[in-house]
Order: structure tokens, then C-alpha cells, then sequence
């Protein structure tokens, strides 16, 4: 009897690096004709359930953070005001991906909340993700950038990875 893995951010390695799928996004909320919106540099380390478990064989997987678990280091401003300190980060992501290979057709969804000289702000956006030729999984969309590592995989490339951390480095706008 075969049994599918529930551990759903093993895949989150591989496929948190291509894609952010389209999950409910917070908006940042009314923007004006004068609004600059975010201009931020970010150091984010987030864990995600991957379901199905990612393995050898490429598949589509789901990642997700479960909400705003992560964390942000940032700098630069939102609406104008200057962040102040760490923050918050959430993630969904859907994406092709496999242990050994590349990582394509990804898309997906982010939830950043950070303290600013003006209270808490909080960006939401999307993005796609894919592996380039140089084998680096990068962002692209309203967060952009490179994912610079995984780290506390739960689960194998035979059985399924099912859960991890990834840290990226990007600039959310």
C-alpha cells in the first residue's frame, strides 16, 4: 500500500524558490496618486509545508507558511516612512518542482507586515519564480530577488521533503 506524504514543506526547498501561488493577499491598503508605496531590501527566512512532499520526480507542489511566521529583516521605507525594525512574512506558493532539478512554472502570493516610523505597514504582492541558467532560483514580481538557501528539510527526496526553510534575498516594491 502506498501512502501520500501530508508533510507539505519538504518541497518548500526547491519549490519556495521558483513560485508564490496565488493566495489570499492582504492589501497594503488604498493607495493614493502621491502614495511611493514599498521600496524595501529584505533578508527573509520563512519555514513552509510542501504538499505533495517534493521528490525525485518533478511534480506540482504547494508551499505555504500558514501565516505570518516568518521573518523579515528590511530596510527602506513603505508610503514614505522608514522601517524601523524586523517583521513579519507569509508565503503560498504552487510550482513544478523536484529534489534534483530546476524549479518552473511557479507563482505565487506574499504577505510582509514591518514597523515604520508611522506604525505597521503591510505589503502584499505576487510573484513567479524560476530557476536560471546558472541553476539560481530567482523572484520576479512585486518581490524580487534570489533564493540563497534551504535549511531544515523534514523528509527525503525518496519519500517526500515536506516541510523547510528557505532564505531569500529580495527587494519588495
Amino acid at each position: 500500500m502506498i501512502h501520500q506524504l501530508r508533510h507539505p514543506l519538504r518541497r518548500i526547498l526547491t519549490v519556495l524558490a521558483v513560485v508564490v501561488t496565488a493566495s489570499v493577499a492582504l492589501p497594503s491598503g488604498p493607495a493614493s496618486a502621491g502614495d511611493p508605496g514599498a521600496d524595501l531590501e529584505c533578508t527573509i527566512s520563512v519555514t513552509t509545508d510542501i504538499t505533495p512532499g517534493i521528490t525525485l520526480t518533478p511534480q506540482t507542489v504547494a508551499l505555504h507558511s500558514g501565516g505570518l511566521t516568518g521573518t523579515a529583516d528590511c530596510t527602506g521605507t513603505v508610503d514614505g516612512s522608514t522601517v524601523t525594525g524586523p517583521g513579519t512574512f507569509s508565503i503560498n506558493v504552487v510550482e513544478t518542482a523536484s529534489c534534483g532539478g530546476a524549479i518552473s512554472n511557479g507563482h505565487g502570493t506574499f504577505v510582509l507586515m514591518v514597523p515604520t516610523t508611522s506604525g505597521t505597514q503591510t505589503e502584499a504582492g505576487q510573484f513567479e519564480t524560476f530557476t536560471d541558467s546558472t541553476g539560481q532560483v530567482v523572484f520576479t514580481g512585486d518581490l524580487s530577488g534570489t533564493l540563497t538557501g534551504i535549511t531544515d528539510p523534514v523528509g527525503d527526496c525518496v519519500n517526500g521533503i515536506t516541510r523547510a526553510t528557505a532564505h531569500l534575498d529580495v527587494h519588495v516594491s
